[in-house]
């Protein structure tokens, strides 16, 4: 018998329908809660890491009932459907200056989990856009217009964030910025159709591959004493970790890992990421909302030219209890 590809649900759309004016009923005890939990009125570029993330995920759903409807809406398509992303089209913010937007998605994320800084900052919510001369030089794919390759995000912590969303403050007019994504399910599925493929993925969740980890995340980063973490590309949790430059520099700067049979398999997954089908396109309308489930779904984007494209993206972990 051939083996076929079994249908998952790779997005999943959630409309907002009764919770479209959430903002404008719930934002100031949102914003009084967010005054209270840390001490005093924090911009929404500045908010960091909660200290105690469950109590204010408590505050948060007895100010904002209608926005944790919605995000109880968004969690049922991550658990119940196993949505490898949700695309929210309309989010209720346009027109809201872009710091109290700031606030509502971080609003939002603490609500579906529990926010992280942006290492090695200590901020949490980050602006997507080209930021020419200034850019920090840590974010690139942030912080320039053009393409980003398929990746996974933050694959340098022992557990990277389970999710990560990106919110349209101004989505790009020229047509690029497109994301686009890929459900490791299906391409996994994709490459056991064949023998070789699956000596592919033998080869990539057997085989430990070094890549080297900037100082300034070994805070954070699972990292062994020679500077470098060595994992596997396919595992449980995550079921990928994939960065084409990281992997690649790491087998050039250990040789030693660099064997015919992991070339061919890098080689191999890297061509079905660029050239394969299957691949999910998704433009995020302004005002509209991308949550990435980051353990199952590589993305990436098109690039742009328009400087007024203006996405917020923030990470965060399942929530602590």
């Amino acid at each position: 018998m051939v083996p076929t590809i079994q249908s998952v649900n790779s997005v999943v759309e959630v409309g907002i329908g009764n919770e479209r004016l959430w903002w404008s009923k719930e934002g100031g005890q949102i914003c009084a809660a967010l005054v209270d939990h840390y001490g005093r009125d924090v911009s929404g570029s500045a908010l960091g890491e909660s200290a105690d993330p469950a109590g204010l995920r408590s505050r948060l759903r007895r100010v904002a009932p209608g926005l944790s409807a919605l995000c109880d809406r968004i969690r049922a398509a991550f658990d119940d459907e196993m949505a490898a992303a949700v695309l929210v089209p309309a989010l209720g913010l346009a027109g809201v200056e872009v710091d109290q937007a700031r606030k509502a998605v971080f609003a939002l994320a603490a609500l579906l989990g529990d926010p992280s800084a942006n290492d090695p900052f200590e901020h949490v919510v980050w602006d997507v856009r080209n930021h020419g001369e200034q850019r920090s030089g840590h974010t690139s794919f942030s912080e320039n217009d053009h393409k980003a390759d398929y990746h996974t995000d933050n694959g340098a912590f022992a557990v990277p964030e389970r999710f990560f969303l990106l919110y349209a403050v101004q989505a790009a007019s020229c047509g690029g910025g497109v994301s686009i994504l890929r459900d490791i399910r299906v391409v996994k599925q994709q490459l056991e159709l064949t023998p070789q493929g699956r000596a592919v993925v033998r080869v990539l969740t057997e085989t430990r591959l070094p890549k080297r980890i900037p100082q300034a995340l070994h805070t954070r980063a699972l990292v062994a004493a020679d500077g470098y973490q060595y994992t596997p590309v396919f595992a449980d949790l995550p079921m990928v970790r994939w960065r084409t430059h990281g992997l690649y520099r790491g087998l050039a700067d250990r040789p030693d890992y660099d064997t015919v049979e992991v070339r061919a398999a890098l080689d191999t997954v890297r061509d079905l990421l660029e050239n394969g089908g299957e691949e999910l396109r998704r433009v995020i309308p302004t005002d509209g909302l991308l949550l990435v489930n980051n353990h199952i779904a590589l993305h990436g984007r098109s690039a742009f030219t328009d400087p007024a494209r203006h996405l917020l993206r923030l990470r965060f972990h399942e929530p602590s209890a």
